[in-house]
């Protein structure tokens, strides 16, 4: 490691009034911070509250009025629907990832999974990608496989399979949520 010199007459000296200054612009930062802190606190809050009321308060309400719809004399209206959300588990977790795919597999979803294994497989296209890595293995090249399902594709085969009152994905594997959400569409 290069020593690095200094010479005395290159160097700047701090005064009191200096580090008055940095005293100042150290405690403003740590102000700043956990103002920033309590503010992201606040929104959490917030949006906590704001799922409370669309997913649960109006939708409550609406069902004990049995209401799906409200027009409002403004012009504004509030509707209350099926809400759905579903995740695959991470690729943190192989092993229950593994098993989400062999869940959508064994029933009859395995098209909607994706593959790639240094080219792009569409759906319905997992019979090529094996064939293509083995291929690939065979002539000495190592290849990487991903496996994936769009999100927006999982979600609408929720709500089909919900609709349609088939077996819904089994929450110890994929975590998913079957619920209400009220909308309100303001008058333009």
């Amino acid at each position: 490691m290069e020593k690095i010199n200094f010479k005395e007459d290159e160097l700047k000296s701090v005064n009191n009034d200096d580090a008055k200054t940095l005293g100042k612009l150290c405690q403003d930062l740590v102000d700043a911070e956990a103002e920033a802190e309590n503010i992201k606190r606040l929104l959490q809050e917030k949006q906590a509250e704001v799922l409370e009321i669309k997913q649960v308060k109006i939708p409550e309400w609406m069902s004990d009025k049995n209401l799906s719809q409200l027009k409002l004399n403004d012009g504004s209206s509030i509707t209350v629907d099926n809400f759905y959300g579903i995740t695959i588990p991470p690729i943190k977790d192989p092993n229950k990832r593994a098993e989400a795919y062999q869940w959508l597999r064994d029933n009859n979803l395995g098209d909607i999974i994706k593959n790639e294994v240094s080219a792009r497989f569409g759906r319905n296209e997992d019979g090529k990608a094996v064939e293509f890595s083995k291929l690939a293995a065979a002539n000495g090249y190592e290849v990487q496989q991903t496996l994936s399902v769009a999100s927006a594709t999982l979600k609408a085969t929720l709500k089909e399979l919900h609709t349609k009152g088939a077996a819904l994905p089994p929450q110890e594997i994929f975590k998913t949520f079957v619920g209400k959400q009220a909308k309100v569409v303001r008058k333009k």
